[in-house]
């Protein structure tokens, strides 16, 4: 368990600031103390996904698996001989802006979920 806080900081605010911090901290689920901790100390609040924003993630995802499954077939009719009109890099140009918006969605970090892709 953390240690206990003792110190006290005094602030002052004017009433707009006051209301916009007291906003804040409700939107974010936080306490002002919380809020003005995690400003200042850790300088990044919790990330805050809208339910439409975690929906068109989620939409996107299976985009994106449809996309892999297009593409496995087209290999697959490919590999059997069958001819196949396909523009490969407009395909591959599509699933990378699809992982592009869910990652900006979301707010992953770049490199992690590069990462995690390989």
């Amino acid at each position: 368990m953390g240690q206990k806080r003792s110190c006290k900081i005094e602030i002052m605010l004017t009433p707009e600031e006051r209301q916009a911090a007291l906003q804040m901290a409700r939107e974010n689920g936080l306490t002002i103390s919380e809020l003005f901790r995690s400003k200042t100390l850790k300088n990044k609040l919790p990330r805050r996904v809208t339910r439409v924003a975690g929906q068109t993630y989620w939409e996107l995802g299976k985009i994106g698996n449809n996309l892999n499954q297009i593409a496995k077939a087209i290999n697959t009719t490919v590999l059997m001989g069958e001819p196949v009109v396909v523009d490969r890099g407009l395909l591959e140009q599509v699933k990378n802006l699809v992982k592009q918006v869910r990652r900006e969605i979301a707010d992953i970090d770049f490199n992690n979920d590069i990462q995690d892709e390989v």
